[in-house]
């Protein structure tokens, strides 16, 4: 990890963390989360295993709450509706997930107080960590819709950055193409002041902070991209707005929840987008510590090809 990319996360640590923190990533350790729990030692997941952070005790509630301020930047009502969803994404595209005491207002999570668990998944840049898919998504030439699946945590977000820069930047299999990107989450591109932090490729547009619905149609009208990208579609909406892409003849790449492919197909509107032919190649991850590797590639119906 970068020395810059280091800082990005320990920044948002209370202060009493940074030093114990940044000499354990400095040790060359490949860290995946920090795992804050108020009453709790600190846990490091590291190559896919919990362990306790040596020597600096238990977190309190003042610690939590500073990490907070520091991952808000002292502005927690600006950050209300990432709030909500129980996760907010800081520079470098890290991911900070949240739990606590929830607020209620007509059936909807309205905010999340008293934040006693904060998880840090930090993100990676894994250069040509998918480059070994390409010849299976290209048919002469031709790039294909392809769905990256998995349960969470085993690097969806990791590949499908990687292989939006090849596929931007052309490859052996294919010459480069136009891609637009819908990051809804700011994982992908990790923008700051609108300027992507991850290398993209050089011919990526990028909308941030956009709802993949609304961001979907609108870079169909405004960038006519060759390529639409988009992390970590679900049912009913985002669906809906994949078979619209589908039908203006854009290459789809997607990513989703999946812990098997029959377990993918089981959730509203994957069995449809299937027969339909929306997407020609399912990959499955699993990730065993080093992120970027598959365990499974289907065909468009379905059919174990590797």
């Amino acid at each position: 990890m970068k020395e810059y990319q280091m800082e990005e996360i320990l920044h948002v640590l209370p202060v009493r963390l940074r030093e114990p923190v940044g000499q354990e990533m400095r040790k060359k350790h490949h860290i995946q989360e920090i795992r804050l729990r108020s009453g709790k030692p600190v846990q490091l997941l590291e190559n896919g295993r919990e362990r306790i952070l040596e020597g600096v005790g238990p977190l309190s509630a003042g610690d939590m709450q500073e990490t907070m301020e520091f991952v808000s930047r002292f502005s927690m009502y600006a950050y209300e509706e990432e709030i909500r969803q129980g996760f907010l994404t800081i520079r470098g595209g890290h991911r900070v997930g949240i739990a606590g005491k929830t607020v209620l207002g007509d059936g909807k999570i309205r905010t999340i107080r008293n934040i006693s668990f904060i998880h840090i998944r930090i993100a990676g840049e894994y250069r040509n960590c998918a480059r070994g898919l390409l010849p299976y998504l290209y048919e002469n030439g031709r790039l294909l819709s392809t769905l990256i699946f998995s349960a969470p945590g085993q690097g969806k977000t990791t590949m499908m950055r990687d292989l939006i820069r090849l596929i931007s930047d052309g490859n052996s299999s294919g010459s480069p193409r136009t891609v637009s990107v819908v990051d809804e989450r700011g994982e992908l591109a990790a923008c700051d002041q609108g300027v992507p932090q991850n290398d993209l490729g050089g011919q990526t547009d990028v909308l941030d902070g956009c709802p993949k619905t609304l961001g979907m149609r609108l870079m169909l009208r405004s960038m006519a991209p060759s390529v639409l990208a988009v992390d970590e579609i679900a049912g009913g909406d985002d669906v809906e707005a994949v078979f619209e892409a589908a039908g203006c003849g854009c290459v789809m790449l997607a990513t989703a929840h999946g812990e098997s492919l029959e377990r993918l197909l089981e959730k509203e509107g994957f069995g449809r987008m299937m027969k339909a032919g929306v997407f020609d190649r399912y990959i499955q991850l699993e990730n065993n510590g080093n992120p970027g590797r598959w365990s499974h590639i289907y065909n468009g119906k379905g059919e174990r090809i590797l």
